[in-house]
């Protein structure tokens, strides 16, 4: 089962280099605009024993040759009883278009994760699908017919759902030549919010639980802003709880130079760690505070209250102190900033709450975007395929610093921090560190080869192991 499982993550990094292969073509003096798709769907899958468990699907998808598009995608239980199932990794379709208005799909979507106890064995998540969508101005609704199975878990449910997709445009450029898009697209991040709070219990009685977030902003006027978040637990008896939301804020000006106070509110999913979220369809709704401290850098404080709305107990107040940055509006004059968007396979011998020690695998998505030409801000999110480990899911931030040796070829270090859990691995309250070195190499104008070695430490619990990593990245330039 192991090799299997290799050989399936090496067939999922081999498809993702086909799709950068073909974007190789795609040169761009300055910007170029390529057509892409924000795609969202829910079906009702089956479990065994006749449980059944809605799953929603999130997926933005670029497309790299006349008909195919690929990109990452994300899916989570929300409703039934399993929430806190993720599982992520990368969706590849090919579209063909009847008339003005239908459009047919066929695709398949190879990730990894678990979680809500499901039996998902090593955790690979395959799903091929047929969709049937009618077209309408900038989006298109339709059917889906699917079939989600974990080949190394006991879930094979074959069923119906609904699929909305709505046409987005990707722009980007040639990396430190001037900016010429306008870039429109629901990409762009205004700022980026990274903070650290406390949910005041888990569920009526239960201990608090520690969180961390990173949250994206994209400003829609001098008010309004659009939100999509990600946190995860990183104290108490919570690890491997995660959410994933998005949402709206307003922010006023106040008398006080750089003060601004509104509220925010998001929806979303959540769950794991045996933090009660039922199904796992979670909201928030909350009070904020914004100081603007110096030049792009704010201070925020936030408190509100965090709740279950598909049968969970969690109902809990929470708050949160958090650092921003804000980017601004794309600049046509700024060079375009070298961003790369990677998928990667992990492996380490990880120990476990039963105090044995047993191999297993992760594939994962990273996001990495140049400060300069030596220095590099990344996130990484990485969830288990084999192993036993099917809950198992790491999310990670950190520094990363790269330098030359020959022509297409570079080494780095990077210094990443986060949480993991679930699975049954023994990562207590969830925070790890998580160094690296790498060695890389270019193929073509935009794809990178990147073989990696690390060590992966839990705070608090007894996982401690090296690692290796192997990544193919899609490198582009973004403002």
């Amino acid at each position: 089962m192991k090799t299997t499982g290799r050989r399936r993550i090496g067939a999922a990094a081999g498809a993702l280099a086909l799709a950068a292969s073909m974007a190789q073509a795609q040169t761009a003096p300055t910007t170029q605009t390529t057509p892409a798709a924000v795609i969202a769907g829910f079906e009702r899958t089956e479990l065994p024993g006749g449980e059944h468990m809605g799953l929603a699907q999130i997926a933005y998808l670029v497309e790299f040759a006349p008909g195919w598009r690929a990109g990452p995608a994300l899916y989570g239980a929300a409703t039934g009883h399993r929430g806190g199932l993720f599982t992520w990794g990368a969706e590849a379709q090919k579209l063909w278009r009847f008339g003005e208005r239908w459009q047919a799909v066929g695709g398949l979507y190879v990730g990894g994760g678990g979680g809500g106890n499901a039996p998902v064995g090593g955790g690979l998540m395959l799903r091929p699908h047929a969709d049937l969508l009618y077209g309408f101005d900038g989006w298109a609704l339709g059917v889906s017919a699917s079939q989600v199975r974990f080949p190394n878990g006991d879930i094979r449910s074959s069923q119906l759902g609904l699929v909305l997709s709505v046409d987005e445009r990707f722009e980007h450029g040639t990396p430190g030549l001037a900016w010429r898009g306008s870039d429109a697209s629901w990409l762009r991040v205004d700022r980026l919010v990274l903070g650290g709070g406390r949910y005041a219990e888990q569920a009526p009685g239960a201990d608090s639980l520690g969180i961390i977030s990173l949250r994206a902003e994209h400003d829609l006027g001098p008010v309004w802003i659009a939100t999509a978040e990600a946190g995860a637990a990183v104290q108490g008896d919570g690890d491997g709880y995660a959410e994933f939301g998005a949402g709206l804020a307003a922010l006023w000006p106040t008398p006080l130079p750089g003060l601004r106070v509104g509220g925010r509110a998001m929806l979303g999913l959540g769950g794991g760690g045996a933090v009660p979220t039922g199904g796992g369809i979670i909201g928030k709704a909350a009070l904020l505070a914004r100081w603007q401290v110096a030049g792009p850098w704010s201070l925020e404080l936030e408190g509100g209250r965090v709740h279950a709305f598909s049968g969970g107990d969690l109902d809990s107040n929470y708050a949160m102190l958090s650092l921003g940055r804000s980017f601004g509006a794309p600049d046509g004059g700024a060079p375009a900033v070298e961003t790369e968007f990677a998928l990667a396979a992990q492996s380490y011998d990880a120990q476990r709450r039963d105090g044995s020690r047993r191999r297993l695998e992760t594939t994962g998505l990273k996001i990495s975007r140049a400060i300069d030409e030596r220095w590099y801000v990344t996130g990484q999110a990485y969830g288990a395929v084999t192993g036993g480990a099917g809950a198992y899911s790491v999310g990670l931030v950190g520094l990363g610093a790269r330098w030359p040796v020959s022509p297409g070829w570079r080494v780095g270090a990077e210094a990443l921090a986060g949480a993991a859990g679930g699975g049954g691995v023994d990562s207590q309250g969830g925070a790890i560190v998580q160094p690296k070195v790498w060695v890389g190499t270019d193929f073509g104008r935009h794809g990178r080869l990147q073989l990696g070695a690390g060590y992966i430490r839990s705070l608090r619990g007894d996982l401690s192991a090296p690692l290796v990593e192997l990544s193919w990245g899609v490198a582009l330039g973004r403002p």
